[in-house]
């Protein structure tokens, strides 16, 4: 079964290229509109190994990582303070949803302007996007806790880091990493939202250097580069989701 869900994709993955490769050859599309498959892995192993590709994506993994690691802090803190404490909840949630819904490509703007060019601008942007699946995962998870195992704990005169540690904690955590698994591929959304409304370096500054320079290969190596982290720490999120949550 295994084996199943990793042929298939890659069969389609072979025929696709293999249209590509025909079709481009067939057609004698210009290779500035739209390089074959063999020549644009030709310049994307170059831009490789010279180590342009590998120092912007290098940048756009740094915005990332921080980005994410900060916002499923700042995630679950709002979610417990929103779902524990009523006025707040009252207070922050519709000003929460405001920002949330605004799309991120008009807040880029404001962030490069209070934070600049640096990557602080894109860590806070990441922040932004990351925090809110994880706020409201864990804000319905605790709502959802069954009042008589509170009831219960409070008879039995438990405090409320006893409380946390021993209801709250073990019944939110899975809804904590369910939001930490689209989180992570919304970080490299927001990261490069930031780094192509203005940047010195990194993926998104790539995709906007080719696109001035009308060079498709600079724009294609940038997405393949991208597709690929997204895999990976999508995966590497389902992974760690597994062995966190082995009872599941």
């Amino acid at each position: 079964m295994r084996a199943k869900k990793i042929i298939y994709p890659l069969i389609l993955l072979v025929f696709i290229l293999v249209v590509w490769e025909v079709g481009v050859q067939i057609s004698h599309v210009p290779n500035y509109i739209l390089p074959s498959p063999i020549k644009l892995m030709t310049y994307f192993t170059t831009y490789l190994i010279t180590g342009d590709l590998l120092m912007n994506t290098w940048v756009t993994l740094q915005e990332i990582f921080i980005g994410t690691f900060c916002g499923i802090i700042v995630g679950v803190i709002l979610g417990y303070i929103v779902a524990k404490v009523h006025l707040v909840e009252r207070l922050l949630m519709p000003l929460i949803l405001v920002v949330q819904i605004a799309p991120k490509i008009s807040l880029a703007p404001l962030f490069i302007l209070w934070f600049g060019l640096g990557i602080q601008s894109k860590v806070a942007l990441v922040i932004l996007v990351v925090s809110f699946p994880i706020m409201v995962n864990q804000h319905t998870a605790l709502k959802q806790i069954d009042r008589r195992y509170v009831e219960f704990l409070s008879i039995l005169k438990a405090s409320k880091r006893q409380k946390f540690i021993s209801l709250e904690l073990p019944f939110t955590f899975s809804a904590i990493m369910s939001g930490v698994k689209v989180s992570v591929t919304q970080a490299m959304t927001g990261a490069v939202i930031g780094e192509m409304m203005g940047a010195k370096a990194g993926l998104g500054y790539l995709l906007t250097y080719g696109n001035e320079m009308y060079d498709i290969n600079i724009i294609l190596s940038s997405v393949i580069a991208l597709s690929l982290i997204g895999l990976i720490l999508y995966y590497v999120a389902v992974l760690i989701e597994k062995k966190v949550l082995y009872w599941r």
